[in-house]
């Protein structure tokens, strides 16, 4: 049979009948169309609309195609509802754009595939498109375009994830679409090869001309801060939003002062000591008008005025970079009296002091969007004097007065052990229910050659662990229940000399970084090579929160002693105390001009008592740790049970 022959009718009617114009579409336009948030993974399910979020819309949408911008960065707080905008931003790439080459990218990689798994694949599921997902090998009817390794979908395109850990291993992929996640939780450099985030955006110079990177993290310390640093090379931009009284621009911020003295930004009201929740307000920068959490949908919407406006010149035309505090959280998600709550906890705003420089941290970093700054933490030997108590000696266990003012009576000791050559210090501590410590007894065990076990130190040592014996008024009594040992010197005799003990004495080794491999941020497990069980402690942790402490000002008149207050007796010398002093906080730079911190002791100046109390918070939380995920089971540690069981089960 002849095949029909094609006329020039035929193709000059299917040519008029082509369009002339190509209908653009932005992500963000695209994610009304076609995406819905289900309830597994949205606090407001429903068909996707940025009517509860404007703010985000310019940022999605800055990854338009025919967008210029070709960087952005997000330096944001918590519940500004970033995972939906990377989301959208994905989906748009995947049903719509099809073609191109996509990175997700986390501190590791099995952050990034639970992402994929639990966000990315219900979003296309949700949004009616799973039909695209295949494989680009169409010759094969057994592959799915779903992998460990990769998501690729109809039109060639495709997602990998990956993690910072590994971003040395990334140099066969070239990129398009470079979506950086929490960047401050990456490592500052990966092996030999430096930065993961400049590692990972030399991965999209075959797309150049077309590339798409989007950096969205937390700030943490303002030094090391990568999502800081990247935020400063960009425009700077903040949601400005108008006064819904005299129409003043502003972005919001925590607190300030006019030229005239007059107080804006966030205010509430207490009562009994207790934040009123509906007293919370945002006061105008311009009239004072209070602005409250039922204003915020007006508040921040484009059509009362509010808009993204830079605040600097960019480094590069094609950066954009923006700051979002959690205060923008949209009304159902983050109110405004959490975000007071938090600060309240963090900070004691009568007499304007720090009560926790970690939750001060913490709300500088989630609410404010703002990199931390650690301040120099040399501690004074006035400061630390004011901890000598009039109420006990070396030898005591003051009940009576750490259940007045310190949370509880003291409910279990420890014992810290710092070796050196020619002595050993050591300090038994009491703890009560806060951590507040208590300095029961301090010694230095002397000997000419403390680091072989036949030195007569460790005999005098086995005595204070094995015999110490603490009665009180009441006739409690108290013995040492844990014991860490510094097997920074003479390891070897510090791991036999604990391997005479089952359990309770363990050999503890300082870093100022986390080990390679070690899974818990303040403390790890590890085995020494006799087979003994031991703990790396994180000191510095320890020391940061130590520092804020001991300078903190305590009279018994103010109550209660805050968290970790340290306790010292009456007959405590200043010699003891100034070892408290020594060491100071200052800046290190390394080779690759990386700004860091670090605990330094200038020259042989005697800081035995500041390494024990470092060892004795360490230990309290190790202790913790046994009881509730060794003994109980349990998942995490639950600190009112562990106090529970120290008070009922560690003292007659």
């Amino acid at each position: 049979m002849q095949s029909p022959i094609i006329g020039s009718d035929w193709l000059i009617d299917s040519v008029d009948g082509m369009t002339d114009e190509i209908h653009r579409v932005k992500p963000s336009e695209f994610s009304e169309m076609h995406r819905y948030l289900p309830e597994s993974v949205s606090a407001i399910p429903g068909p996707m609309s940025f009517d509860l979020n404007p703010f985000m819309r310019e940022i999605v949408d800055c990854c338009d195609v025919d967008s210029p911008v070709r960087e952005i960065t997000l330096m944001k707080g918590v519940q500004i509802t970033y995972t939906t905008a990377l989301e959208t931003i994905q989906l748009y790439y995947m049903a719509h754009v099809r073609t191109v080459p996509c990175m997700y990218m986390t501190a590791d990689k099995e952050l990034a595939l639970a992402r994929i798994e639990n966000n990315f694949i219900p979003m296309i599921n949700e949004s009616g498109f799973a039909d695209i997902i295949r494989s680009a090998d169409v010759t094969s009817t057994r592959k799915t375009g779903k992998t460990a390794n990769h998501l690729q979908w109809a039109g060639g395109g495709y997602l990998v994830p990956f993690g910072a850990r590994n971003a040395d291993k990334m140099r066969s992929y070239s990129i398009c679409l470079l979506m950086k996640d929490e960047l401050d939780a990456w490592l500052e450099t990966v092996g030999k090869d430096g930065d993961p985030d400049a590692l990972s955006d030399a991965r999209c110079a075959g797309y150049y001309e077309r590339r798409k990177i989007i950096r969205g993290s937390t700030p943490s310390i303002k030094n090391t801060s990568k999502i800081y640093k990247a935020y400063l090379r960009g425009d700077q931009r903040r949601y400005f939003v108008r006064c819904l009284k005299c129409g003043f621009s502003q972005y919001l911020r925590w607190s300030g002062t006019t030229d005239k003295g007059e107080k804006y930004g966030f205010r509430w009201d207490m009562e009994n000591g207790i934040l009123i929740p509906e007293s919370v307000c945002y006061l105008c920068e311009n009239c004072g008008n209070p602005h409250y959490e039922h204003d915020k949908e007006v508040l921040f919407d484009p059509e009362h005025g509010a808009e993204w406006k830079p605040t600097e010149i960019p480094q590069d035309k094609f950066t954009r970079s923006y700051q979002l505090p959690s205060l923008y959280s949209p009304v159902g998600m983050q109110p405004w009296h959490h975000c007071v709550s938090m600060y309240l906890d963090a900070w004691d705003h009568e007499t304007n002091k720090v009560k926790d420089v970690n939750k001060l941290q913490v709300f500088y970093n989630n609410i404010l969007a703002e990199p931390f700054t650690i301040l120099g933490s040399k501690v004074s030997f006035v400061a630390v004097s004011r901890h000598r108590r009039p109420s006990y000696r070396f030898g005591q266990v003051p009940n009576e007065y750490a259940l007045q003012y310190s949370g509880s009576k003291i409910l279990f000791l420890t014992c810290q052990v710092d070796v050196h050559k020619e002595n050993l210090a050591v300090a038994v501590i009491g703890w009560t229910r806060n951590a507040c410590s208590y300095l029961i007894d301090y010694w230095r065990f002397e000997d000419e050659n403390c680091e072989t076990i036949e030195s007569p130190v460790w005999n005098q040592l086995r005595e204070v662990i094995e015999e110490s014996l603490y009665t009180v008024a009441d006739g409690t009594q108290y013995r040492i229940v844990i014991t860490g040992i510094d097997a920074g010197f003479a390891a070897a005799t510090v791991s036999l000399f604990c391997s005479e003990y089952e359990s309770g004495v363990y050999p503890v080794i300082g870093r100022d970084s986390p080990a390679k491999r070690q899974r818990i941020r303040e403390f790890d497990e590890y085995k020494t090579q006799s087979g003994v069980t031991g703990y790396r402690i994180l000191v510095d942790h320890y020391k940061d929160r130590i520092a804020p402490v001991l300078r903190r000002e305590w009279v018994e008149e103010s109550g209660e002693q805050k968290p970790f207050h340290f306790n010292a007796p009456i007959d405590v010398t200043d010699k003891q105390l100034k070892e408290l002093t020594k060491e100071i906080r200052r800046e290190k730079t390394n080779d690759r001009g990386i700004v860091t911190y670090e605990w330094y002791r200038p020259g042989n100046a005697r800081n035995e008592l500041w390494d024990l109390l470092v060892y004795g918070h360490a230990l309290v939380e190790i202790f913790a740790w046994q009881v509730c995920i060794k003994y109980y089971e349990m998942e995490q540690i639950d600190w009112e049970k562990f106090w529970d069981y120290t008070e009922k089960y560690l003292h007659g």
